[in-house]
């Protein structure tokens, strides 16, 4: 994920921090929140600061999808009520349980989690509320309900804004999430993303014609597609699991069926990369005999199209291997783990990830089926080499902001295994880059001896092995 003047506050989420002295008249705004925007300088309030619940780890766990990580970092901070809370919320997001996590989330807007004979009470503006309205906005876009997306960003912007902004040195304040993206509508207006049609299980077939293509973006030959009604016409999909909103091209936003209501300012996808466009609802798409309603879409510099997790988690459980995805509520997937999607606290990142054992050790990685793996089958962001690293390290040319560049990068050989099953020796291709998320990417190369279950209903996932289909993975 690109960061873009963000800072992080994690202090002022404990509660020892927070909690301002009492006073004859309560002040509206925590003078703990004050005191430390007031040390930011002016530009970084303009383009968005970050406040963040727990500490870093806490975060780095919600940004990977992993659940013992933010227990960890949970139980480092033991004793801490606000904390607990927070690793609650997290954890239900990671699993994409939505519906629960913001329960909590709006226990948090009425009593910022504390009890009603506590006596020291938090002002209406503090880090706290700031934080659950914050996790709330990015689940609702996560989930596609724009309308209440739209009515969280209207309720920071119109209520939390204007009080801090009438404190000298403050006048430019922004929340980083908040301002990932905004409306040009109505909140009111928009219509529910809805889907009908996925009682049944039902198959669609995967095609390996078409590569991907993308100037300034990524190029892979063999990865696979759906034919998806789009408003009525004939189109291929990619199968995006490492993004969340679905992407179109720019020019497809001047059709009829096509509603413009917003813009997003940024998203970005499991390899890191960045975009921003028009926020629109598209009437229908169908897949198969599944109907979907008023459907987002980000209409940006891409030159084909791809459905996001958004679009995915809306067909309730899907069976993807090489030759079709299979979906339905009625499909039994039997998985034992929990799904885990890692992303980011405003929404505009979102990744499915999945454990595999590497090196002799076991982490979580970004499966994205957008990623043919054609010549490794890991591919590795990484700040910075230490010095035995450099040795092994070297130049390649690269593209950035269209101009061909040299970064580094190193190639790692080892055993691959997931799930107990081995795939063998594979490589892992590292590159050195200051500005993108380090995140460990596996592309289609999961479903060589594989099915993948993604049970959004009931938040589990698992991979089977596909002993009934023993082709090779088409050319």
């Amino acid at each position: 994920m690109i960061k873009k003047y963000r800072f992080l506050l994690y202090p002022l989420l404990l509660n020892s921090f927070l909690l301002p002295e009492l006073k004859a008249d309560k002040p509206i705004v925590s003078p703990k929140l004050i005191e430390l925007l007031k040390q930011q300088m002016p530009q970084a309030l303009k383009n968005g600061i970050e406040i963040r619940p727990g500490n870093e780890e806490m975060q780095r766990g919600v940004l990977e999808g992993d659940d013992l990580r933010i227990d960890k970092a949970a139980n480092e901070l033991k004793g801490n009520n606000l904390v607990s809370q927070y690793a609650k919320i997290d954890k239900f997001r990671v699993k994409g349980d939505y519906q629960n996590a913001n329960q909590r989330l709006d226990i948090c807007g009425k009593t910022f989690f504390q009890k009603p004979d506590d006596p020291d009470l938090l002002p209406p503006i503090s880090g706290v509320g700031m934080t659950c309205q914050q996790i709330l906005a990015g689940n609702y876009f996560l989930e596609g309900n724009l309308r209440d997306w739209g009515k969280s960003l209207n309720f920071v912007r119109n209520v939390y804004y204007p009080p801090v902004r009438k404190i000298a040195g403050l006048e430019q304040f922004s929340l980083a999430d908040i301002e990932m993206g905004s409306l040009s509508v109505s909140p009111d207006s928009i219509p529910t993303f809805i889907i009908t049609g996925i009682d049944h299980q039902q198959n669609i077939p995967l095609q390996y014609q078409i590569p991907i293509h993308e100037d300034h973006r990524r190029f892979a030959e063999n990865v696979p597609s759906a034919i998806v009604l789009l408003n009525g016409k004939e189109v291929p999909f990619f199968l995006e699991t490492g993004a969340a909103i679905g992407k179109l091209p720019k020019e497809w936003s001047h059709s009829p069926h096509v509603h413009i209501i917003g813009h997003i300012e940024r998203a970005t996808n499991a390899a890191s990369e960045f975009y921003s466009g028009d926020l629109g609802i598209v009437d229908e798409l169908k897949i198969g005999k599944a109907v979907l309603k008023n459907v987002p879409f980000l209409f940006t510099d891409v030159n084909q199209a791809y459905l996001g997790l958004m679009i995915l988690q809306k067909l309730g459980k899907i069976k993807i291997d090489k030759q079709q995805m299979t979906f339905g509520k009625d499909i039994n997937c039997h998985c034992q783990q929990d799904i885990h999607l890692g992303s980011a606290l405003g929404g505009d990142f979102q990744t499915l990830k999945y454990p595999i054992t590497w090196q002799g050790k076991t982490s979580l990685v970004a499966i994205d089926l957008t990623e043919d793996n054609s010549d490794f089958t890991l591919w590795t962001f990484k700040p910075d080499f230490t010095k035995e690293e450099q040795e092994s390290a070297f130049q390649f040319p690269t593209k950035e902001n269209g101009k061909t560049v040299l970064s580094q990068g190193r190639i790692v050989k080892s055993d691959l295994s997931i799930d107990g099953i081995n795939y063998g020796a594979r490589e892992e291709f590292i590159v050195k880059d200051t500005i993108q998320d380090p995140a460990t990417i596996m592309g289609l190369f999961i479903l060589n001896k594989v099915t993948l279950y993604l049970d959004f209903i009931n938040h589990k996932a698992c991979l089977k092995q596909n002993t009934s289909d023993i082709s090779p993975m088409p050319q």
